[in-house]
């Protein structure tokens, strides 16, 4: 069964994720391209095991059906696909994102973001009915002779959208020095190509290797995958460290301090550079499991604040109603005018600038930010794995019968509008939320600091009866 979840359908390769799914995605996708002649689909993968050649396999129902391919000959980013789908009809990207080795997916973008849950079901209905020896396929090499294929080798509309939002002369002038980390995924050829675009040499790309594997890990930026970095960043006393997922979309900061920040600190610095120095304006947009400094400074700066369910197809909808022109979830943020999902390499030479352009640490100017509203923050989540019988318990337990642990803390307000969020005292907060992705269940907090979060993690914890984290 082909499902779409929060962002895209992911299986286990060999699984759910073969070739015949995988054809079918693409021939649901291919009945929804009305003008086949002005079609153009651009296709593109990360690094997982084969997944270039579930890229091609996808490209070959298109090539059957006559519309233009391009076809991308090196790993892609996936905001890099989102791009260019602003002015194709299609992208789509083969990855299964920060999930484990075992997983692969499909992303699909229209106008610059995922398509909708509505486009998606019609997808799914498709691709669930159509009887895989009625796909029709056109072999990779003869759609190239054909000239329905296209082998594209640069981004360079997408790099130069980036560099658009940079200042040249305060990153030269500053020289920061950076560490990237790229987990193995598929960033690292394009960070190469900004880098040399903008004449910025002072930088190092760790784990730009191919491994399938992802070192047996997760090719996520979560502070536990990062330790390595960390101590490369002090002990080489380099400026800034920025890693990204294996698709490119999330990324984590760590500052020459070591100490590692997530979105939830990210956006905010980033947020209030774009408002006060680079003059953009028009409200701002998150999920609601987010750090309450980003309502704070939506407030100071007159702006409409928008919340969403988990998701950036749900941003991108505040988007398109012009309420916000940012927005951002825990592992990623989105400039509505360079792309409606989030952008971590966008981001991670966003967070270069204002370095250059204020000439702080990355922390330095977190802490100003925290001390203006008087609000000492400490920001966690852990996801659990579990059993389709302790998720049925989890979910009568919380979400059913509404039962709340018993906290010291007062509580102020409950809401279950995108999982179970339980509001204190003075804007601090913990929620409850099953991942859209995946089998697991995410335990979030914001407290006063690492101690008194961790306090509140192992409550929850306690209270729904999970101890192993992914």
């Amino acid at each position: 069964m082909i499902k779409f979840g929060t962002s895209g359908f992911r299986a286990v390769i060999g699984d759910g994720f073969t070739k015949e799914n995988v054809q079918k995605v693409a021939y649901a996708v291919c009945k929804n391209v009305t003008k086949k002649k002005d079609a153009v689909i651009d296709i593109g993968f990360d690094n997982r095991f084969i997944a270039n050649f579930y890229a091609k396999w996808v490209a070959e129902v298109f090539l059957y059906h006559k519309i233009r391919v391009n076809f991308y000959k090196h790993p892609t980013p996936t905001p890099a696909l989102a791009f260019v789908s602003k002015s194709h009809t299609f992208g789509i990207v083969l990855t299964a994102s920060h999930n484990p080795y075992y997983y692969n997916g499909v992303k699909v973008f229209k106008n610059g973001g995922e398509i909708d849950d509505d486009f998606a079901k019609k997808i799914e209905e498709i691709a669930n009915s159509i009887e895989f020896e009625k796909i029709k396929t056109l072999p990779f090499d003869e759609g190239e002779k054909a000239g329905y294929l296209n082998i594209i080798d640069k981004n360079e509309d997408y790099e130069k959208d980036v560099i658009s939002y940079l200042n040249k002369k305060n990153i030269s002038k500053y020289k920061p020095k950076v560490l990237f980390n790229a987990l193995h995924g598929n960033s690292s050829r394009i960070v190469r190509e900004i880098c040399k675009k903008i004449g910025f040499s002072h930088f190092e790309i760790m784990k730009e290797n191919i491994d399938p594997y992802f070192e047996n890990s997760l090719p996520a930026p979560y502070l536990k995958n990062l330790v390595d970095q960390k101590e490369r960043v002090v002990k080489e006393k380099f400026d800034l460290g920025i890693a990204f997922d294996g698709d490119s979309d999330r990324i984590t900061i760590i500052d020459k301090s070591g100490e590692m920040y997530d979105c939830n600190y990210v956006f905010p610095v980033v947020y209030e550079y774009l408002v006060k120095v680079k003059g953009l304006k028009g409200g701002v947009a998150h999920n609601g499991l987010f750090s309450s400094l980003i309502g704070m400074l939506a407030k100071e700066f007159g702006e409409e604040e928008n919340l969403t369910k988990v998701g950036f197809k749900n941003i991108a909808k505040v988007f398109e109603k012009g309420k916000a022109f940012i927005g951002a979830e825990t592992n990623g943020v989105a400039l509505r005018d360079h792309v409606y999902c989030k952008d971590g390499i966008m981001t991670g030479f966003i967070v270069i600038d204002l370095m250059s352009y204020y000439q702080k640490s990355f922390k330095e100017i977190l802490d100003e930010l925290t001390k203006r509203f008087n609000f000492p923050s400490c920001t966690i989540e852990f996801a659990y794995p579990f059993s389709l019988e302790k998720k049925a318990e989890i979910n009568k337990q919380v979400f059913i019968n509404k039962e709340l642990p018993k906290l010291k803390r007062k509580i102020v307000n409950v809401t279950y509008d995108d999982g179970c969020k339980i509001f204190f005292e003075n804007n601090y907060w913990c929620g409850i939320r099953f991942s859209g992705n995946e089998n697991v269940v995410r335990l979030f907090t914001e407290m006063e600091n690492i101690k008194n979060a961790n306090k509140m993690i192992a409550e929850l914890e306690k209270f729904i009866g999970v101890k192993e984290r992914q």
